[in-house]
């Protein structure tokens, strides 16, 4: 018995995802006993452990639920969000802020993500293959933003395959650094990397 993560069980079990991605940011994905996890999950959320167990036997199965669902909640999101009319310039500036805002809800499941990736792709290569496809879609959406600028002269590179990388990979340090209690609000923590992406990753002058 696997856990469905069905996107319509996914959605119903938010509330239930999220506490899990709370809990292993805090105890580590080992670090509580799965028996343990259930009982606080049913308690904070409401949800009969029963079914829980039945959803999820497993913390392999828990886990895979948390990433698949936050890696579909961002790629879904940035993809249905996006302006194909509008300028490159702005598409770029606006999947930047909405890519910070939405790393950071996730980052708890991103941890897990990196995690978990390695593992999937030997036991069980369809999960692995199920994320990977989503994050790959995603990319190639960067990509083509990224192209679009490069036609329209809006920006300033030679492989929109390579600088799609380099902005990602620029986009996800915010986990390994950012502290909001440190002064700065998460809205300028966007315009931070706006900046960053747009003029010194893509050549975009100010």
């Amino acid at each position: 018995m696997t856990a469905d993560t069905s996107p319509q069980a996914l959605r119903t079990t938010a509330p239930v995802l999220d506490c899990a991605a709370r809990l292993f940011a805090e105890h580590g994905s080992r670090g509580i006993a799965m028996s343990a996890l259930t009982e606080r999950i049913a308690s904070e959320t409401g949800t009969a452990a029963a079914s829980l167990r039945r959803a999820f036997p497993t913390r392999f199965d828990l886990v895979y639920a948390v990433v698949l669902r936050s890696t579909r909640e961002r790629v879904d999101g940035q993809l249905a969000a996006d302006d194909a009319a509008a300028p490159a310039r702005d598409r770029m500036a606006d999947l930047v802020r909405r890519h910070v805002a939405l790393g950071w809800k996730h980052r708890a499941a991103t941890a897990l993500g990196h995690e978990l990736l390695p593992v999937l792709r030997a036991v069980h290569p369809s999960r692995h293959r199920e994320i990977v496809c989503l994050t790959r879609a995603y990319r190639e959406h960067l990509r083509e933003i990224i192209r679009d600028g490069v036609v329209s002269r809006t920006f300033e590179i030679r492989d929109p395959g390579r600088a799609a990388d380099e902005v990602l990979e620029t986009l996800d340090s915010l986990l390994h650094w950012y502290d909001p209690d440190g002064g700065l609000s998460l809205e300028d923590l966007g315009a931070v990397y706006v900046d960053l992406v747009v003029h010194h990753h893509l050549g975009c002058p100010r």
